[in-house]
């Protein structure tokens, strides 16, 4: 089965309806039709937009298998999404300002919680 097959297939199982995924794709329903009539596959710009609107991984649209990985969550689909969104530059800039938004806050975590002083008295109880 290839993609064009797949995702109609999973058009069908979801109750979802073609013209729903044209909106989605900001193409007309015309371009959908084409795709089913000549069971051609669409354009690799449009699958990241697909695999969102039918809840399915890429590799699922794209091989019909599931890797071993852990399903996405929708959280997880919203995040990528948004930073998907940004200009590399700004994403990698983005990148950086988590990762150390992170170190901050684990070293808050430190500091507010430093580890316990011995007292001598661990053997106690044993």
């Amino acid at each position: 089965m290839d993609i064009s097959e797949r995702m109609f297939k999973l058009l069908e199982e979801k109750n979802k309806k073609s013209i729903d995924l044209a909106d989605i794709l900001n193409v007309g329903t015309g371009q959908i039709s084409t795709w089913k009539k000549r069971n051609t596959d669409p354009p690799s710009k449009y699958i990241p937009k697909i695999c969102e609107f039918l809840g399915v991984s890429y590799e699922y649209l794209l091989t019909g298998k599931e890797s071993r990985l852990a399903p996405t969550s929708t959280e997880d689909v919203d995040w990528l999404s948004l930073i998907h969104r940004l200009p590399e530059h700004k994403r990698n800039e983005f990148k950086s300002r988590i990762e150390g938004y992170l170190e901050c806050y684990e070293e808050s975590i430190t500091a507010d919680n430093p580890p316990l002083k011995k007292t001598g008295t661990d053997s106690l109880g044993k």
